[in-house]
């Protein structure tokens, strides 16, 4: 049983160890301590502390979560002093603390914030049919299990970030924050190196709002970067060099500049920065380890490998893919049974573990894929040339060979190293025409084979597809579909259209068989390798949110069970309105949770299945090129094929190397998504300054009782709109109908926030938990909307958003209006029409969405 600690002193005897930021400087303390790492160590060991990965809350940044392998659900923090210095990402220590009390110090916390400020403006009058003592309930709907104090940085996550560089720490009162003597009968100074000069400090806001202002000294703060009165002009980087354990705010020092604020390149920096994503020309060390050109394959590798250059093989993937890293082939056997093969590049065969290339290669972890290029996680004469299954050449490959019924049901499989030479590289639309019988087209070049076998093998891999998805489903998979923005560039590279990229049967082709050899293969290392083999699992959701879902889908009239995923794709599917399905994928995918690497012996065999796809064992293999988890597990089938004890890694080494890849594709999906916002941003700025006002049609996809969520299937935004932003004479939330009447003012027009556009409501940062002001709140509940972009991976169904598209709810109800009241009334799949506005003078752009006023 874990030890609970019921007072914050209650820690072990002192050590000798002191940590650098702990030294004292005879100031009052703001933090405890940070642990001896051998108590650290020794606390996980005997259960008395716990290792998980820090997370904080975007909208209420007082709040944090530790997720930890070794509990079922997360860890409070309440507060800064409890997160103990400790960034979002962070992998910490943590000491357990009584979840009750934690959870009334934040309530207590609440409160004193509430009686603070103004909840409403004062003009407004409010109507809420609902009893009084449901505020009281809702308080502890979310009371966690677990609560808990950081006692220690195990690792950081990041230590360099993007933002601005500010003359005075924001909402400070001035000079004070600075420790500056009082200015007023100081001699006006004009250039910002004179006023620097009279400073102590200069400060650093980063764009995350999660990661607190950064105290930079003055005389090491660039006078041309730093902003004129709050004005954001230029962004720059800065690093955390320490942070005391007297001082609030971390000190550090800035980087370099990465360029005007809002131009897209400094932008995509910022983002890149901020997301630790290494855009960096290769080390010549790892670049030594790749062969000379022009390569041939080795004679010795014909005789080790199954040759299958007589095959037909070929890949099906995006137009625009160059990193072609998986092909396919079916052949009839005669009797009824096909053998089909997925070929994946065999990208293990020139990155050798514990070379400077394979270093590098697990440092990136992931390629992260951007709107107008990719980084990659390999060198480009690996990528695009001696890994990627090119048509025409011959390519070393690792293949998964089955032998299959007509239905697809695998009836043997086979595992091995082979050589393949590609005879086409089609497209997805290519495939497609085939399977609506329109054959490939013209262009489409096709070497060694008949046109017709190609697109045989194509018809006869729909056909199979389509049994294997259909009994996936039937055995209780889950599928919620993700948006997935594609956005068309000018030769400027300026966004010039954006569309919603829709999944067709060639994706979900293709997306079939990927998914049986990732099944294949992880059975097989693990059964091989059962205390060490590389895994990817999906947990189920979390409970509670799933509770609220489910009760949100009662309160609309429709049925939904959640006991498992296949009940819940059930429930979808019995669903007839198109609409209503859409819009109630928006609200389930809140409860699921990201898929995560992991090693088999680190956790319980209950904990390896994975949710979405409701099978025991699954894996990443058929993208080598640019996931490090699948060089991993490729090195781990070669050795259990060739029947080896051991595949050169430990338990506790496969565990690390996971983390290490969870952590960076975190990074880079949150990169691909803040690079698409970051596009969108500057096509509806643009769309604005050609169309005007730019109106899209919205839904309504949930109401609470001062506020409603809304998504405009257009542009897959979805943001949360608050009635306090709007200028309205008074609210009514009926929570029988669950239904908000918003009373206009009539004639009036809102803009974001309630206030002009461009106002800078979000220019504070007092990190002080028991200060934070109302602005700082709304601002973070506005931003906390946005897109969530997935790259080319059809390996797995990743809980995301779910595309709702504009024809699916044009059979939606319209607004109910009352032009006597000037009163419009919103409930759940109520269409409305409402404004997108983007800020370009904020880093990165604010792209802000309103309701149109229908009495002007």
């Amino acid at each position: 049983m874990r030890h609970v600690s019921e007072q914050r002193n209650d820690r072990p005897a002192p050590s000798e160890y002191v940590h650098p930021d702990d030294v004292h400087r005879g100031r009052r303390p703001q933090f405890s301590p940070f642990m001896d790492p051998r108590l650290i160590e020794k606390g996980l060991q005997d259960g008395s502390l716990v290792k998980g990965e820090l997370r904080i809350n975007k909208r209420l940044r007082a709040d944090a979560y530790v997720t930890s392998e070794a509990l079922e659900h997360d860890i409070f923090i309440n507060g800064s002093r409890n997160r103990n210095r400790a960034l979002d990402g962070d992998i910490v220590a943590v000491r357990l603390l009584d979840a009750d009390k934690a959870w009334e110090s934040k309530k207590e916390r609440m409160r004193r914030r509430k009686v603070e400020r103004e909840s409403v403006p004062a003009d407004m009058e409010i109507e809420n049919l609902e009893d009084e003592d449901d505020e009281e309930e809702d308080e502890d709907k979310d009371k966690p299990k677990y609560a808990g104090e950081v006692v220690g940085i195990i690792e950081r996550s990041n230590h360099c970030f993007a933002g601005i560089l500010l003359l005075e720490r924001p909402q400070s009162g001035g000079n004070k924050a600075n420790g500056d003597a009082d200015k007023e009968n100081a001699a006006p100074v004009e250039s910002m190196e004179s006023k620097l000069s009279q400073q102590r400090l200069a400060w650093f806001k980063p764009t995350d709002k999660r990661t607190p202002l950064i105290a930079i000294v003055a005389h090491h703060a660039p006078p041309e970067l730093v902003a004129e009165d709050g004005k954001q002009t230029s962004i720059v980087s800065a690093r955390i060099t320490r942070w005391p354990i007297d001082a609030l705010f971390p000190f550090g020092k800035i980087v370099r500049s990465l360029g005007p604020t809002g131009s897209i390149a400094a932008e995509t920096v910022a983002t890149l920065t901020d997301c630790d994503i290494i855009d960096a020309s290769f080390p010549d060390q790892a670049l030594k380890a790749l062969p000379p050109t022009p390569w041939e394959i080795p004679a010795a590798e014909y005789k080790k490998r199954r040759d299958l250059r007589d095959t037909c093989i070929f890949t099906i993937d995006p137009s625009t893919a160059k990193d072609l890293d998986d092909a396919v082939h079916i052949t009839p056997l005669g009797d009824g049974n096909f053998e089909v093969g997925v070929h994946i590049a065999d990208v293990s065969y020139f990155v050798k573990r514990n070379t400077p290339l394979d270093t590098e290669a697990r440092r990136r972890g992931t390629s992260t894929y951007l709107v107008e290029r990719v980084i990659p996680m390999l060198p480009s004469l690996l990528c695009e040339q001696l890994c990627s299954l090119n048509p025409g050449v011959e390519r070393l490959a690792f293949s998964v060979i089955w032998k299959m019924d007509s239905e697809g049901n695998v009836l043997d499989t086979w595992f091995g190293r082979s050589i393949i030479k590609s005879c086409a590289k089609l497209a997805y639309d290519d495939a497609q025409n085939v399977i609506e019988g329109k054959g490939l087209p013209e262009p489409v070049a096709i070497m060694d084979y008949p046109r017709k076998e190609v697109e045989d093998a194509i018809t006869h891999l729909y056909k199979l597809s389509k049994c294997m998805r259909k009994r996936r489903f039937d055995g209780g998979a889950l599928s919620i579909n993700s948006v997935r923005l594609s956005i068309k560039l000018d030769d400027q590279g300026e966004p010039e259209s954006v569309s919603i990229y829709q999944l067709k049967d060639a994706n979900r082709l293709i997306e079939e068989f990927m998914l049986c050899a990732n099944m294949s293969v992880a059975e097989k290392i693990c059964t091989h390798y059962p205390q060490d083999a590389m895994l990817r699992r999906h947990s189920p959701p979390i409970e509670r949110r799933l509770e609220e879902f489910l009760k949100q889908a009662e309160d609309l009239g429709f049925g939904m069970d959640g006991s498992t995923a296949g009940a819940l794709q059930q429930s979808f599917s019995s669903i007839e309105s198109e609409d209503v399905k859409q819009v109630l994928m928006v609200l389930a995918i809140k409860p699921m949770q990201r898929a995560k690497y992991f090693c088999t012996g680190a956790l319980s065999e209950d904990k390896y299945m994975h949710y979405a796809l409701n099978v025991p064992l699954y894996t990443h293999f058929t993208s080598p090129i640019r996931r490090y988890a699948d060089i991993m597990v490729h090195r781990q089938l070669d050795s259990a094929i060739r029947n080896l004890g051991s595949h050169g890694y430990n338990t506790k080494s496969v565990a690390r190397i996971a983390a290490e890849c969870n952590r960076n594709r975190d990074n880079a999906k949150n990169a691909q998504d803040m690079n698409i916002q970051l596009y969108l941003a500057h096509y509806l700025a643009k769309l604005e300054q050609k169309e005007g006002r730019v109106i899209r049609q919205a839904v309504v996809v949930q109401v609470l009782k001062d506020a409603f969520d809304m998504l405009i299937p257009e542009y897959g935004i979805e943001k949360r709109i608050f009635s306090e932003d709007l200028p309205l004479v008074k609210r009514r939330f009926d929570p029988n109908d669950m239904a908000l009447s918003l009373y206009w003012k009539k004639g009036v027009t809102p803009t974001a926030d309630g206030h002009d556009v461009h106002d800078d409501d979000e220019e504070e940062d007092d990190d002080d938990d028991d200060k934070m002001d109302h602005k700082r709140k709304k601002s973070a509940r506005r931003s906390s909307g946005g897109l969530y972009v997935e790259d080319e991976d059809l390996d797995e169904p990743d809980a995301s958003r779910p595309v709702l598209r504009p024809e699916d709810i044009q059979n939606a109800p319209d607004e109910e209006l009352d032009a006597a009241t000037c009163m419009q009334k919103f409930k759940v799949f109520t269409k409305f029409d409402a404004v997108i506005q983007v800020n370009m003078e904020k880093s990165p752009p604010i792209i802000n969405v309103y309701p149109v006023n229908p009495f002007q």
